[in-house]
């Protein structure tokens, strides 16, 4: 009989900064001052702080520090780690700088849940790897990521509309599924917009400057509308499989939410998402702006 042959624990030092030259594959050849500055006050001030901003210029290396921070808590702490990108295309060029420029092993999670490789899977969940992947792979109705130690969030500050997409309802007039639901939504509204502003909403354009039309439902019409516009909803929820997961989600909360018209469109929204709500993102013991 063959046994496998045991993982050893990577070690810990006691800051991010002592981590680099731990890193035996890694292509660069030091940290910079200004990055092993920032390091140094994360590990002294902040570790066991929950909720922290890390500022640095574009272009100054926040990737290097954001990574460090996280492979040092997944070894320090035994985190698991969850490195948030806005888009795949960042994901993957956030693992690749990893692996070839830092020496450290991280995972792209993107696609759908039911292709990840039980292999990244094991390597996540045991904290053996950090998991690189999209804001919207955390912050949606049914993510992989249920339980997450530590989350790096990278460029948060353009992340706003990724994660507010879990709690927005787009409904298109038009022939697709939602086309009924658009037309019984815009049948409750009209009343309480001018006849140009219907006609638009509901595509009946006269000049350019109408395809490019947007307005905003007084808030006081929207608690107004409530029960009839949750009526519409909840007659047309099976309709799409967003308004089937997003719908729940809005339904006890419509009044608290804002309702966006355009040329032949509705948005349903709050203002602010409601990122307290959502137990992967609220359990975490560690946040982190990078």
């Amino acid at each position: 009989m063959t046994f496998k042959k045991k993982k050893s624990i990577a070690s810990a030092p006691s800051t991010p900064t002592g981590l680099l030259p731990l890193l035996t594959r890694r292509s660069i050849p030091d940290a910079m001052s200004h990055q092993k500055e920032m390091l140094a006050s994360y590990a002294s001030e902040l570790s066991e702080a929950r909720d922290v901003a890390l500022q640095l210029p574009t272009g100054s290396g926040k990737t290097l520090v954001g990574l460090l921070i996280a492979e040092w808590r997944r070894r320090k702490f035994k985190d698991r780690v969850v490195y948030l990108c806005p888009t795949r295309q960042l994901v993957n060029q956030t693992v690749e700088q990893a692996e070839k420029n830092y020496g450290i092993e991280a995972i792209a999670f993107t696609g759908s849940k039911k292709d990840y490789r039980p292999s990244d899977i094991s390597d996540y969940t045991t904290g053996a790897k950090i998991a690189v992947t999209t804001y919207s792979s955390l912050f949606n109705s049914h993510p992989f990521f249920e339980s997450p130690d530590t989350i790096i969030l990278d460029d948060a500050h353009a992340a706003e509309n990724y994660v507010a997409k879990m709690w927005s309802l787009e409904v298109p007039a038009g022939d697709g599924p939602l086309a009924s639901l658009h037309a019984a939504l815009a049948g409750i509204i009209r009343p309480e917009i001018s006849s140009q502003s219907y006609a638009r909403l509901t595509g009946d354009w006269q000049g350019p400057l109408d395809a490019t039309w947007v307005d905003k439902l007084p808030s006081e019409t929207v608690i107004a509308l409530s029960p009839q516009l949750i009526s519409a909803l909840d007659m047309h929820h099976t309709a799409s499989a967003e308004l089937r997961f997003t719908w729940p989600l809005l339904r006890d909360h419509l009044a608290a939410c804002h309702i966006y018209l355009a040329s032949r469109q509705i948005l349903i929204r709050p203002l602010v998402p409601p990122t307290w709500t959502h137990a992967p993102f609220e359990n975490a013991k560690s946040l982190i702006q990078n």
